[in-house]
């Protein structure tokens, strides 16, 4: 499955899917109860993502791709 590539991570709403910057859709991984991702050998909380829907990522893309 392929999500819009905006050259950021972020969680596309409603569907929760995480995309990473080249829009694919990645899995996270559960780390004591958590959803993570794992980024530069770092662990980043999904929390911590923006969560975009649709027309903001198309926003995105128009304003900075």
């Amino acid at each position: 499955m392929k999500a819009t590539a905006l050259g950021i991570w972020y969680v596309q709403i409603p569907n929760n899917y995480i995309v990473n910057p080249l829009g694919d859709v990645i899995e996270p991984k559960i780390y004591k109860g958590n959803k993570v991702i794992i980024f530069n050998r770092k662990q980043i909380s999904v929390s911590k993502l923006p969560h975009l829907d649709y027309s903001a990522v198309m926003n995105f893309k128009e304003i900075f791709c």
